[in-house]
């Protein structure tokens, strides 16, 4: 799950000495694709092993992961997340830039980028959530689920209302 939402106000420290590798490997349209076909596995296990401070995951869930990222097709749609960065980098300044937000607004921040994860990394939410855990990893959800969907809980009838 990754959620880096590009200039947001108040995060620039999060990537304040560039994004991890990733985001520009990803962000080339067709190398990753190129690279990682056939490849899936070892890169998936990376992510899951680095993202749960080498704990991993069990082996029905990696299995998932490596299901739903193999073959070029689901690389490539995974990746146009890294590719529409820029256009949603624009989209957030531009919204932020002369109002609050209004809708409502969570984080949820593991190590190592629970810093920026805050409330103070968004300029006056009117509904704000937000869950940091430090010994949980990138992979939260996967790494810590229970604690990751108890974090979910509270913020859900904000967004699940029926004004």
């Amino acid at each position: 799950m990754e959620a880096l939402l590009g200039r947001l106000p108040g995060a620039e420290h999060v990537v304040a000495g560039g994004a991890p590798w990733w985001f520009g490997f990803h962000a080339v349209p067709g190398l990753a694709e190129t690279v990682l076909a056939g490849n899936e596995a070892p890169y998936i296990d990376w992510f899951l092993n680095s993202g749960t401070l080498g704990r991993g995951v069990p082996d029905d869930i990696r299995a998932a992961f490596i299901h739903a990222y193999a073959g070029s097709e689901a690389l490539r749609c995974a990746f146009s997340y890294y590719r529409a960065l820029p256009t949603s980098a624009q989209q957030i300044q531009d919204a932020v830039a002369t109002a609050r937000l209004t809708m409502p607004t969570m984080t949820v921040g593991s190590h190592p980028s629970a810093p920026g994860s805050n409330a103070s990394s968004v300029p006056s939410p009117m509904n704000w959530s937000d869950t940091i855990s430090r010994t949980a990893a990138t992979s939260f959800p996967s790494n810590a689920p229970t604690r990751c969907s108890r974090s979910l809980l509270p913020f859900s009838p904000l967004i699940c209302r029926s004004d």
